[in-house]
C-alpha cells in the first residue's frame, strides 16, 4: 500500500495545507527526486488512439488556436512546433499514474478529480487560463516555462474554441524540470509553455460547485418526497377564497403556502451525507467498468480474493462517513458493525492484503457486497 506524502521539498505536508492550500501558489523544486516519466511517448500515442480515454488535441496556428477532440489514429510530429494533446483521466488507464495520486491522499477523496497528461512539441501549450480547481503541476520529462499571476481580469478571448484569457497579466516566472512541481489554487492565471518537447502531469482536486452541492441534495431531495405518502396526498387548501376579479393571476396564497412548505423540508444531516456521498462518488460519463467476473460463481469469486488480496478498481470512488458507504455512485448500509468496519479500512486504505482479506472475508456481509463489488467490476485481486 503506498502511503500519501509527508513532505514536498523539505516542506511538511501539514505546514503546506495550513498556509498555503486553497489560498496560494507554491513551487516545490524537486519535489520527486531522481523521478522518472511514468510511460514512453509511444504509451502516450498509443492512449491517445483509446476511445475509452478522453483527449483533446491542441493547436497555435497562424490561423488561431484549434481545438480537435479524439481518439487520434496518429498524433503531429514533435518535429512539428506549438501542438499539445492533453489525457484525461490518466489514473483510470495507467497503474503508475495511479500510483502517484495515492501519494497525494493527503487531500480528501471527496475533492479528488482525477491525473492529466499533456504532451507537448517545442513552443505547445493551451494558453493562459485559470482552472476551478486546486492543480498540482508535476514535470515528467523537458521542461516547461510556467507563466502565473492572479486573476484580475476573467474575460476570454472572443470566437476562441478554448478558454484563453484576454488579458493576462504574469507576475511570476518560472521553469519546471523533471521532478519539479507548481501548486496552484483555484482562479489562478496561468500560462505553460513548452521548452522543447516535454510532458506535464497535472494532479487536479475539484471543488464542487454551489449549483452541483445543491443541485445533488434538491434532487435527491425531490426523489424522496415524490415516493412520500404524506406530501403525496396532501392538498393545498383555500377554504373561504373570495371571488377572483383577474383568474389568470397567480395567488398570493398558493405562493406563501409553497414558501412554507420549502422552509418544512426534511433536510437532516443524514440526508445530505446521502446525497454527497452519492454525487462525489459518481463515475463521469465517459467512465465504463469491465466486467471479467460472468463465468465465476460467487465460491469462486470469494476463494479469488481470499487467496489474491483486494484491491478497489483504478476507477472506483469510494467514500463513508458514519454509518454510510458510498460507492460509484450508490450508497449502502450496513448492518453488522464489523463489516461497516471493514468496508470503511477498504476506503480508506484502497487495498487489502491477502491476511487482511482473509479475515474480512470471514464475515457474512462483507462477503455478500464484495461479491457484488467484483460482479460490478468496481474490485478485482491485489495480485
Amino acid at each position: 500500500m503506498i502511503t500519501p506524502l509527508t513532505h514536498l521539498s523539505g516542506l511538511p505536508i501539514e505546514q503546506f495545507m495550513k498556509e498555503d492550500w486553497h489560498i496560494r501558489p507554491r513551487l516545490f523544486r524537486q519535489a520527486f527526486p531522481d523521478f522518472e516519466a511514468l510511460c514512453d511517448l509511444d504509451t502516450i500515442a498509443e492512449m491517445a488512439s483509446d476511445e475509452d480515454i478522453e483527449s483533446r488535441l491542441i493547436r497555435n496556428t497562424s490561423k488561431g488556436w484549434q481545438l480537435d477532440k479524439g481518439p487520434f489514429d496518429t498524433l503531429p510530429s514533435l518535429k512539428t512546433k506549438r501542438w499539445t494533446v492533453l489525457l484525461q483521466g490518466l489514473d483510470h488507464h495507467l497503474p503508475e499514474a495511479y500510483d502517484l495520486l495515492q501519494q497525494f491522499r493527503f487531500i480528501p477523496d471527496a475533492r479528488l478529480d482525477d491525473v492529466m497528461l499533456s504532451l507537448a512539441s517545442d513552443e505547445g501549450g493551451v494558453g493562459p487560463h485559470y482552472d476551478s480547481y486546486d492543480v498540482f503541476l508535476l514535470q515528467m520529462s523537458g521542461r516547461r516555462r510556467w507563466r502565473i499571476g492572479p486573476l484580475t481580469d476573467s474575460s476570454l478571448v472572443p470566437d476562441c474554441p478554448l478558454k484563453i484569457l484576454k488579458h493576462f497579466e504574469p507576475t511570476q516566472e518560472y521553469v519546471l524540470e523533471p521532478g519539479d512541481m507548481l501548486y496552484l489554487p483555484p482562479n489562478y492565471g496561468h500560462d505553460g509553455v513548452a521548452e522543447g518537447v516535454c510532458a506535464t502531469l497535472s494532479i487536479g482536486f475539484r471543488a464542487p460547485t454551489h449549483a452541483e452541492l445543491l443541485g445533488g441534495v434538491l434532487r435527491d431531495l425531490a426523489d424522496r418526497i415524490e415516493n412520500t405518502p404524506e406530501y403525496q396526498s396532501a392538498l393545498f387548501k383555500d377554504p373561504g377564497r373570495g371571488v377572483s376579479d383577474q383568474p389568470g393571476l397567480l395567488p398570493d396564497d398558493m405562493i406563501a403556502h409553497t414558501l412554507q412548505l420549502l422552509t418544512q423540508l426534511p433536510l437532516t444531516e443524514a440526508h445530505t451525507t446521502h446525497s454527497l456521498g452519492t454525487l462525489l462518488t459518481e463515475p463521469k460519463p465517459h467512465v465504463y467498468f469491465a466486467h471479467n467476473t460472468e463465468e465465476m460463481t460467487p465460491s469462486d469469486i470469494l476463494e479469488a480474493l481470499t487467496e489474491r488480496g483486494i484491491a478497489l478498481s483504478m476507477k472506483t470512488r469510494m467514500l463513508f462517513r458514519n454509518e454510510q458507504v458510498f460507492i460509484n455512485g450508490e450508497a449502502i448500509k450496513p448492518t453488522d458493525r464489523i463489516c461497516l468496519s471493514w468496508l470503511q479500512k477498504l476506503c480508506n486504505q484502497r487495498e487489502m492484503s491477502v491476511d487482511q482479506a482473509k479475515t474480512a472475508l470471514e464475515n457474512k456481509e462483507f462477503q455478500y457486497f464484495l461479491i457484488g463489488f467484483a460482479k460490478a467490476g468496481w474490485v478485482e485481486t491485489l495480485i
